[in-house]
């Protein structure tokens, strides 16, 4: 007998597998996805703390840097302030009018070699202050302007390496996002064939299942074939035993159309009569059964339950298909034959 794939059974394996396997990666999905958020937010914060070393790094730079340029205004303050203090104290030595130009004219020396010799003199001191003042201002300057190159450049490297130690962080996350990620991935596909093998071997088991009861159906079907041959068979020897009438209690059939024999033997409900009981009339069923238990050669054994028949004088009567006549019953609860 073919196989009824269709069979509902194998219908609710493969649901149960679908259902299975949608739990499964819907399980899985959900701790992949917190892998990725958790791993995207140790990402992010360690971007947040390298930009937040690298703000209060740039502060402290431009801290720095603040200091120096306010030292390098200072300076030329200075320069400016010992500029003009030059220049004042060289006007007031040399004016006409002055202290000096008193003393020149006391002493008789005004418009004297002497005299041009010491407005000489102021001028160039004048002259060398004012140079001595630059050349510092522009030392100072060309110092501060160093220092501030080497604070950027300082800034700068420490801000490389907050960057670089930041990105390295952030590789070895996404590293160890993906071998676990990948992890979850590997076990998921393991769990998946295993939950698929599972299912296998459920719905193989439905077809030995089936393939059992189909084998048990044509068990039936082929019994119930024999059966129906020997009930043939049968059949086909009572009417050449009733044809023959020896008189002995052999079965006979009221459907043959003998309706003279059907009013002398009586028949039963079934169409049968046992022949030999004579003046009596229908027979009717008592109540009763009787187990009919028979061995056969292989050692296999046979229980069929008899009704047990009465006839008009009360006596009972049932089928003995050993000997295909009907024998009295004597209230037994099984017989061999």
């Amino acid at each position: 007998m073919a196989v009824n794939y269709n069979d509902d059974r194998f219908k609710a394996v493969e649901t149960q597998k679908e259902n299975a396997l949608k739990e499964l990666n819907d399980s899985y999905g959900s701790m992949v996805n917190s892998t990725d958020q958790y791993y995207q937010q140790q990402i992010q914060a360690s971007k947040e703390y390298a930009d937040k070393q690298a703000e209060m790094q740039q502060a402290n730079t431009d801290f720095a840097i603040e200091k120096i340029e306010q030292e390098k205004q200072q300076a030329e303050k200075d320069y400016t302030k010992e500029q003009k203090g030059a220049y004042t104290d060289y006007q007031r030595q040399s004016n006409a009018y002055g202290v000096n130009a008193e003393q020149m004219a006391s002493s008789g020396l005004n418009n004297s070699g002497y005299s041009e010799t010491s407005k000489v003199s102021m001028y160039n001191t004048y002259q060398n202050r004012v140079a001595t003042a630059r050349d510092s201002f522009n030392k100072a300057v060309l110092n501060y302007n160093n220092s501030i190159k080497e604070a950027q450049l300082a800034n700068n490297s420490a801000l490389a390496e907050i960057y670089y130690n930041a990105l390295k962080t952030q590789l070895e996350l996404g590293l160890e996002g993906f071998q676990y990620k990948n992890t979850l991935l590997q076990n998921q596909m393991s769990a998946k064939q295993n939950l698929e093998d599972s299912y296998y071997n459920r719905w193989h088991d439905v077809l030995d299942q089936i393939n059992k009861e189909n084998e048990l159906a044509e068990q039936i079907r082929q019994y119930n074939e024999n059966l129906q041959l020997q009930k043939q068979q049968l059949e086909l020897e009572r009417q050449q035993a009733y044809s023959n009438n020896s008189g002995s209690f052999t079965l006979t059939d009221s459907s043959n159309n003998d309706s003279d024999a059907a009013s002398y033997y009586g028949t039963f409900s079934n169409g049968y009569q046992p022949k030999g009981i004579s003046g009596y009339g229908e027979v009717s069923q008592s109540g009763k059964t009787v187990k009919i238990i028979k061995t056969a050669s292989n050692g296999k054994v046979t229980i069929n339950n008899q009704n047990v028949w009465k006839t008009p004088d009360g006596s009972l009567w049932y089928w003995d298909g050993n000997s295909r006549t009907y024998k009295k019953y004597k209230g037994q609860k099984s017989i061999a034959i």
